[in-house]
Order: structure tokens, then C-alpha cells, then sequence
């Protein structure tokens, strides 16, 4: 078949939408013919990937018009070009729909929605325009699937239509560099099996950093934190947050794209904290878990769904039990070590990618028919 993938920024991925897209068609570039739509912002001219076609679109530079241009323009392509399937990203693309099934048989993938979380980074219009979004996901896809199980009922529910519920996934071994990381840590004044971590792509309030570094500032003597991420997403709580961290206890971290080199760094944690108030499945939380680094988690239901009962849960956006769970924590080594892994062993049961990606061919070819 070939199928091209709209609605992702592009390869190589750095994080969210993109990590989802890149593992899925690397794992169908023998049996099928892939494309992929990018951002040339985000795409370096000259990029290759084995075995995928990628198409550069160039963007309209701006906060608001740079993702609807890569979007608009993609499908504009697409119109006049030829593929057997489309699969679209995210739905705040899905304003692409009547555009696309003009010719094209469409699966849509949800990667959280607007509509049903509190996502603090949008704007009352931002969020209204991304909700309407959910009226073409829903009416016009000929399959519409969630990376989010609450997602899925949700819209099930609202709208009265069937959505396939399909998780992200993790690598049957997830690669890490433990030389090089602890090379890293030495250097920024962190040593390895001795500090707490938090990490994601982007960092905006809906990750929650601003809760570990309020129950930091709860507790006497504790461990040094690693913040990994990009933090000019929301630059006034950027702001916030290096005003409330202690400078020597907290060390921020551009967002590092070496995965081996970040994964050896979550490996070598004592704890990797995971406060998301607001979350559609996230692919650094499954990630931490194959590496089995113990694991203290909001009681979201998107997180409670994936984990189960490996993780240590504190109350979501409660600072004060999550310093609790902190201090249990590190007084409990071995119970700590015993629930990652477990987290391991059910993500790698339940969640690896070749499973995931078969469910996803198994709808292309449904489709086709």
C-alpha cells in the first residue's frame, strides 16, 4: 500500500506526535510504501530516512499559522498526488478532512483532546476553534482511533460514533547509553543512582514541573532534580519556574535529542517523576517504565490505564503528597525497585510496538477494501 502521514511536524522526531509517527512507519517500510508530510522548519533540507519518502512543505513562519499552513498545504499535495490511505495526526488537523476525502479514504489518530482537558497553554478561542476540530475527526474519518482510552469514551459518548481505541507503544528493548550519561551528569554536577528526574518534549503547565519543585521546596535536605525538556513553550511559567527552584538543587536541561544519551540518564535516576495534570498517553512515561526506573505518577486516569498498579500515584496537582510519596519513596528503596519492574514487565506485555502497528495496518487494509 502506500500511505502518507499528515499532521505530525516531521522526521526525525524529537517528541509527541512525531515519536508516534516515526515508530509506526519504521516498522512498515518493507511490506508498504510510506511518505511523510514535514515541516520544513522542523525537517533539515537533505534529511533522508531509510526507506520513507518525505515531503517538505514550507510554512508560513508564526505561533498561530505555522502548524495550520504545514497542515492546509499537506493535504493540498496530497490532492494531487497518489496514495491508497491516509492517515492523519492529531486533531487539530482535521480541519484538512473535506479537503482529503475529496479522493481519499482517511484514518484519523487523536493524540489527546482539547475539548475534554484543561490544556492551560490554549486560549478560550484557541481551545474552542481546536474543539470544533472534533466535529470532521469524528463525522468525517472513515476510522477514527485515540492514543487515550478516556479520549476514545469521551468522544464515544459526545458524539455518538465508534472510536478505536489504539495505545502508543514502547520498543521490545528501549537502547541507552549509561557511559555517556554518566559522562553528562558528572558534568552538570549530578551523580549517577543519586537524583530525581523529570523530562518531557515540551514543558508547559499541563506537565506539572511546577508541582515537583513546590514539593521540593517541602522538604528538608533532598535530592538534586534534572528538568529535561524545552522550556520556551510558555515563557511566562518558564519564568516561574526558575524563580521557585532552588539553584542548587535544580538543574535545567535543554531537551536532549540523543534518545540513548536521555534514556541513560532516566535510567540512572533514583526516581523519575511524572505529575502531568492533563495527558493524552505519554510516550516518555512508557519509556521510563521499559527501563524499569521507579516511577511517581499522577493518579490521572491516562496514566492509572497504561501503568496499572506499578507506579507510585500521588493526588494530581496536590505538591504537598507528592513531596510525601517522595520522602516514602526514597526510605523505600526495595518496594521501589520491585514496582519498576513490574512497570517493565507490563509495558513490554502489553505494549510493544509491533503490536500496536498491527492494528494500524490492520485498519489501512480494511480501508483499501
Amino acid at each position: 500500500m502506500r500511505i502518507a502521514y499528515l499532521g505530525s511536524k516531521g522526521l526525525p522526531s524529537k517528541s509527541g506526535t512525531e515519536r508516534v509517527v516515526e515508530a509506526i512507519v519504521s516498522r512498515l517500510t518493507v511490506a508498504h510504501e510510506i511518505t511523510v508530510y514535514c515541516d520544513s522548519r522542523y525537517t533539515p533540507k537533505g534529511t533522508k530516512v531509510d526507506g520513507i519518502h518525505l515531503i517538505r512543505i514550507f510554512t508560513i513562519k508564526g505561533k498561530h499559522i505555522q502548524a495550520t499552513s504545514l497542515f492546509f498545504l499537506s493535504a493540498l499535495h496530497a490532492l494531487f498526488s497518489q496514495y491508497d490511505v491516509i492517515h492523519l495526526h492529531g486533531t487539530d488537523a482535521c480541519f484538512t478532512l473535506p479537503l482529503l476525502r475529496l479522493k481519499y479514504r482517511v484514518i484519523s489518530t487523536a493524540h489527546g483532546v482539547p475539548g475534554r482537558l484543561k490544556r492551560l497553554k490554549w486560549g478560550k478561542v484557541a481551545r474552542f476553534l481546536i474543539r470544533l476540530m472534533e466535529y470532521p475527526f469524528v463525522y468525517l474519518s472513515n476510522y477514527a482511533t485515540s492514543v487515550s482510552h478516556p479520549d476514545a469514551v469521551y468522544l464515544k459518548a459526545h458524539y455518538k460514533r465508534n472510536v478505536v481505541y489504539i495505545p502508543n507503544g514502547v520498543d521490545d528493548c528501549v537502547q541507552f547509553d549509561l557511559e555517556r550519561a554518566d559522562t553528562r551528569l558528572r558534568q552538570i554536577g549530578l551523580e549517577p543512582g543519586n537524583y530525581l528526574m523529570f523530562a518531557a518534549g515540551r514543558i508547559d503547565p499541563t506537565k506539572g514541573c511546577h508541582l515537583v519543585l513546590e514539593a521540593l521546596n517541602h522538604m528538608e535536605n533532598p535530592l538534586k532534580l534534572a528538568i529535561v525538556g524545552d522550556l520556551n513553550q510558555v515563557p511566562a511559567y518558564s519564568d516561574h519556574l526558575r524563580k521557585i527552584a532552588d539553584e542548587n538543587q535544580v538543574v535545567f536541561i535543554p531537551p536532549i535529542s540523543d534518545r540513548k544519551l536521555l534514556f541513560g540518564m532516566v535510567k540512572q535516576a533514583r526516581l523519575f517523576i511524572f505529575p502531568s495534570t492533563d495527558e493524552g498517553m505519554s510516550m516518555m512515561l512508557l519509556e521510563a517504565a521499559a527501563l524499569q526506573t521507579p516511577i511517581i505518577c499522577s493518579d490521572i486516569p491516562e496514566n492509572k490505564i497504561v501503568i496499572q498498579d506499578n507506579v507510585l500515584y500521588f493526588h494530581s496537582e496536590d505538591a504537598a503528597d507528592l513531596a510525601n510519596k517522595i520522602e516514602w519513596a526514597l526510605n523505600h528503596p526495595k518496594e521501589m525497585s520491585s514496582l519498576g519492574q513490574k512497570a517493565s514487565i507490563c509495558v513490554k506485555d502489553n505494549l510493544t510496538w509491533e503490536k500496536i502497528v498491527g492494528q494500524y495496518e490492520d485498519i489501512y487494509k480494511a480501508c483499501v477494501k
